[in-house]
């Protein structure tokens, strides 16, 4: 079986496992600023640590323009709960600059202008045109690179973005929202980084962890 028709199989099951997730999804009307902001405080911690600090922080403000005329040490504390505040409130406020002195408040919709903003790096990007913009591509968190490597579709050795541009060669552009709500929801849920539930996963006749695992 080759890599394609493994993608295949994969995608079917992921539609049908999670595609009314997809679905509540694509209907929610998305803040394109909160997503941007949202993602950055995402980096390195856990959802309910993100959840938190988002909470804290759009309860207060709501724009870039607001986001300024908050001190240092206020949106340090409004985000503490996201970890590494210190640097992530530094590349808040630096962002929120050049979009209100430069862009005129619009977030940028392509990849290579994302990637020059403060704090954005390539999964933020990517987040940010996938879900705000609609726009066809596959963002790599931890689970979206774990779990393909272990199912064979991409090699062990390969970098994130590598893992992307593989990704996107064997997933129809149509299928890539499904890809990554299903990588990550399956990651979290079957295949975990440590003890997967690989006895009840439904990929286990092909995949390669578990053929050197069991």
């Amino acid at each position: 079986m080759d890599k394609k028709e493994k993608m295949q199989i994969v995608i079917k099951f992921l539609r049908e496992k999670y595609g009314e997730d997809v679905k509540e999804i694509l209907k929610m009307k998305t803040n394109v600023f909160k997503l941007l902001i949202i993602t950055i405080l995402s980096q390195r911690t856990r959802d309910e640590n993100t959840r938190k600090a988002a909470e804290n922080l759009f309860s207060k403000v709501s724009k870039p323009e607001e986001i300024l005329l908050l001190s240092d040490k206020e949106l340090q504390k409004l985000i503490k709960p996201s970890g590494m505040y210190k640097q992530k409130a530094k590349n808040i406020k630096k962002l929120c600059k050049i979009l209100v002195e430069e862009l005129k408040g619009k977030i940028p919709r392509k990849r290579e202008d994302l990637l020059k903003l403060p704090g954005v790096g390539n999964k933020t990007a990517d987040v940010v045109l996938c879900y705000g913009y609609g726009i066809p591509t596959i963002p790599i968190d931890t689970h979206c690179n774990r779990v393909p490597k272990r199912l064979g579709l991409v090699p062990q050795n390969a970098k994130l973005e590598e893992v992307k541009k593989l990704l996107e060669k064997i997933v129809p552009e149509k299928n890539r929202i499904i890809v990554n709500i299903g990588f990550v929801k399956f990651g979290k849920n079957i295949c975990r980084p440590i003890k997967p539930y690989c006895h009840i996963c439904h990929f286990k006749k092909f995949c390669n962890y578990y053929k050197c695992h069991t």
